[in-house]
């Protein structure tokens, strides 16, 4: 699968070395905990094998599927760990997982070595920032069926990683909304 979380125009093969070189591997069974939601993270990882889901609970104890990171996938709740504050979602396996952990100093450090670092920690920043922008406008702007077309669009294979009740929850809708959507999808 394509990454889930970054663009195909950024080339973070540099990065992904700096995490296979320098970070630590650290394996996590189904159901385990990266971090948990309000617990200090001073990490981010790079995923080599597995399925992490990040979610939130609410003020009313609801959780919310607000993300994913596959194999080839970043993952960390990064405006916690760069503001070194508790974390705002929990990142949880959800399969047997392999992820190399860097500390922020080290990232740090390797965004400071040179234009061409800064410049490509730069470029992930605004792309990440143009996805959640996209999420958002599509989350106000779009149907839950057109919604649910631009994600099977740019990851087509996801049905095969997660259950359709998780993607309805990630879509923000019932997962009888969703099979309504795909029998709807089904019968053109």
């Amino acid at each position: 699968m394509d990454k889930f979380n970054a663009s195909k125009n950024v080339d973070t093969a540099r990065l992904e070395k700096l995490f296979l070189e320098k970070g630590t591997l650290k394996v996590l069974k189904k159901n385990e905990y990266m971090v948990r939601q309000n617990d200090k993270t001073n990490h981010i990882g790079f995923v080599t094998s597995g399925t992490f889901r990040l979610t939130r609970i609410d003020t009313n104890g609801n959780e919310w599927i607000v993300g994913y990171s596959f194999e080839n996938d970043f993952v960390c709740d990064y405006p916690s760990l760069i503001n070194r504050t508790s974390a705002t979602v929990s990142i949880k396996a959800t399969t047997d997982c392999e992820v190399y952990l860097l500390p922020l100093s080290e990232l740090n450090q390797f965004w400071e070595t040179d234009m061409e670092t800064q410049r490509l920690g730069r470029r992930i920043a605004e792309t990440m920032f143009a996805e959640i922008y996209q999420r958002l406008l599509r989350f106000y702007c779009d149907t839950p069926e057109q919604r649910y077309q631009a994600l099977m669009k740019r990851c087509p294979d996801l049905q095969e990683r997660i259950s359709l009740k998780e993607i309805a929850l990630f879509l923000g809708v019932t997962p009888e909304t969703l099979s309504r959507i795909r029998k709807k999808q089904q019968q053109k």
